[in-house]
């Protein structure tokens, strides 16, 4: 597996967020990466509406709904590929390998039997494409008694430590996460914060009909509901100390009515949804007392100004940046990150931090399917 034919790798990343696939081309050399080129496909309606079913945690998945499924998803991943691959006038063979993390449809790492699924076929991904394939990533993990993420604090070590001001990697999309970086390298930690966009998209396309808040723009004209805030504040897992993770089985649309939310006005809910995001990253990062430095915003969160104006307000005199002062966009850094552990599957180098997943030793993530 230690090919050194190319340093190119693909990552492929379907997110919390349910809105397509994101494929960044990354080439590396040392201790560099490069972001070649980057492709985005949308979801189709009807596959879609199947992940979203597939993600409610009050019906059943039938198997024989789920896995025709899962080669669905796999050629739309390997259709994502070619057009990357299009676009640069590459041939396959010019690929080292593609990370794809798949759709998570079940992330629940606690207890005896503990287990991630993320959807995808790796070895009709690896024939259609005709490039060898990293997936599953997480499994290693969790059997190590780890929560099998945050995966991508150790791809951020990689990319966004500096040894002269402490920082804060902020990946803002359906689920909020944060790496806190110490200037010494010592002091990283990584865990998810609660929700990023999930509930405000759910809020937007119910009762706005759209996919998402441009800018905040809807979130603005509202007003926070202090005592529906609070209640919100009480779930479990914002009490629960790191390292924790979470997903859609926590935080959802049926958990969000739930709070009686249809009784008040929708901006003020978009408002006060925007402030949840907002207070549990600035008390996460509270949490970690590391002297102020810069925050790196990335994923889909970062273009929503409103939220991005609450959090600056709340984790002040942090800094508040995106990722592209350092030459990363930020709508791909997660992308980048599932490129960077293929790399470290094929090269046989772990892709885990145990202080930041629980896991009981470093682990090599991810299963090869060759085409």
């Amino acid at each position: 597996m230690n090919d050194t034919r190319s340093d190119l790798y693909i990552g492929v990343m379907s997110g919390t967020s349910h809105d397509g696939i994101d494929a960044a081309l990354i080439e590396f050399h040392g201790s560099t990466l490069r972001l070649v080129a980057t492709a985005y496909s949308p979801f189709t309606h009807e596959l879609r509406t199947k992940l979203l079913k597939f993600n409610r945690t009050d019906t059943p998945c039938l198997l024989d709904e789920v896995l025709p499924a899962g080669r669905e998803f796999s050629a739309a991943v390997a259709n994502t590929v070619q057009s990357l691959l299009s676009d640069t006038e590459l041939q396959p063979d010019s690929i080292t390998a593609i990370g794809c993390h798949g759709h998570t449809l079940r992330h629940q790492p606690d207890g005896e039997y503990g287990y991630s699924y993320q959807l995808i076929d790796g070895a009709a991904l690896a024939v259609s494409s005709n490039i060898p394939v990293v997936c599953d990533f997480r499994s290693a993990d969790i059997a190590l008694g780890g929560t099998g993420a945050p995966l991508a604090p150790a791809f951020h070590q990689f990319s966004f430590h500096s040894p002269d001001e402490n920082r804060v990697i902020l990946n803002i999309g359906g689920i909020s996460n944060i790496t806190l970086l110490g200037a010494a390298k010592d002091t990283i930690r990584g865990f998810d914060t609660g929700p990023g966009n999930l509930l405000m998209d759910f809020w937007m396309e119910r009762h706005f009909g759209q996919r998402y808040d441009n800018l905040g723009n809807i979130a603005r004209q509202g007003t926070v509901n202090k005592a529906l805030l609070q209640q919100l504040l009480t779930h479990p897992f914002f009490s629960t100390p790191p390292p924790k993770s979470t997903g859609r089985e926590a935080f959802n649309g049926t958990w969000l009515l739930e709070q009686g939310v249809s009784d008040f006005d929708r901006h003020d809910i978009m408002a006060t949804l925007v402030e949840l995001t907002a207070t549990t990253v600035a008390t996460a990062i509270s949490w970690s007392e590391l002297t102020p430095g810069t925050i790196l915003v990335c994923g889909g969160g970062s273009h929503n100004n409103y939220l991005i104006d609450r959090i600056a307000a709340l984790a002040t005199p942090w800094k508040l940046e995106t990722t592209a002062v350092l030459g990363l966009d930020a709508d791909w850094v997660e992308a980048a990150a599932f490129a960077w552990l293929a790399q470290q599957r094929w090269q046989q180098q772990p892709g885990n931090l145990p202080n930041v997943t629980g896991a009981r030793r470093d682990a090599i993530l991810g299963a090869v399917y060759l085409p």
